[in-house]
């Protein structure tokens, strides 16, 4: 009976060594079609796609990593760059939190209470970029809150991925904002407890360029 438990145990190492290898070469490789793709020319206008990767891709398995400093977000699938896509992080008035975070809420269509527009009874804008706690609309108008749709908070205090406009550059109040398509589908991928790092590098890319 003894012999028969060691030999399970035996087994059972056996495997997660197997296991183990196989997520190394898995995470090799990968990043070797990673680190090609962006010796092209050009490619910091483009998103990167891993199909097989994105194939494999579960609620579970599915991760994001955010670089303040390339404007670059990563999708992770167990690990491996599965996605590389342009974001548009905080600008310096009000920088994107670094940290370790994870998705606390989705929603489809969502709306900030804190920063959009004034407008008149005539939908006439009077005030472009407004902030709730520094702008209080008069008589006669009212408050738009900026659309977010694909919403996914990540701080108590407003910080979440959302579709906006990406020019290449730190743009936002603090959001990280992407692309619709992007968007749509992290949103659709992700789940509340999904892991996001947020970094100067991220942590994926500084793997890379220690190889």
């Amino acid at each position: 009976m003894l012999a028969f438990a060691l030999s399970l145990s035996s087994c059972a190492i056996i495997e997660e060594q197997a296991e183990k290898k196989r997520l190394a070469e898995e995470r090799a490789t990968a990043l070797a079609e990673h680190q090609t793709w962006r010796a092209r020319k050009g490619w910091r206008a483009d998103t990167y796609r891993n199909e097989p990767l994105l194939t494999a891709a579960t609620a579970d398995n599915a991760s994001v990593e955010i670089s303040l400093s390339e404007q670059r977000g990563l999708l992770l699938v167990n690990g491996c760059i599965a996605m590389d896509f342009p974001v548009a992080t905080g600008k310096r008035s009000h920088p994107t939190p670094s940290g370790e975070f994870r998705v606390r809420a989705k929603e489809r269509e969502y709306s900030s209470n804190l920063y959009g527009k004034i407008v008149d009874v005539a939908g006439v804008v009077v005030v472009e970029d407004a902030d709730t706690r520094t702008h209080v609309p008069v008589e006669g108008t009212t408050f738009q809150g900026a659309r977010m749709p694909y919403w996914m908070r990540l701080t108590d205090s407003g910080v979440g991925m959302h579709v906006g406009h990406v020019p290449g550059r730190p743009a936002s109040h603090g959001c990280i904002r992407l692309r619709p398509k992007t968007a749509a589908m992290l949103f659709q991928m992700l789940k509340v407890g999904s892991p996001v790092v947020i970094a100067d590098q991220a942590p994926a890319l500084q793997a890379a360029s220690s190889q």
